[in-house]
């Protein structure tokens, strides 16, 4: 099965028993997030991600500065429970 193959499959595991206002909530967020154009603006591979103070998983401030002051710095990005 090809990538568009088991995404449309997803898509209809995910959307199956929900009901319809919230199927048209979920489709009109992905179609502001296209049209806002927010692909194009996204770090590329390579790119330098800009400074940043982020509160930690014990909301203590980290300040991206200082983590690479003290050698490379690796972020990661966990999307949650919807």
């Amino acid at each position: 099965m090809g990538l568009r193959e088991e995404l449309s499959a997803l898509r209809t595991r995910l959307e199956a028993g929900r009901p319809p206002e919230v199927l048209t909530s979920m489709h009109r967020a992905v179609d502001e997030l296209r049209e806002s154009a927010a692909a194009e603006k996204i770090l590329k591979v390579g790119d330098r991600a800009p400074a940043f103070v982020l509160p930690n998983a014990n909301e203590h401030l980290v300040d991206s500065n200082e983590l690479l002051a003290r050698g490379n710095l690796v972020v990661t990005f966990y999307r949650g429970r919807w």
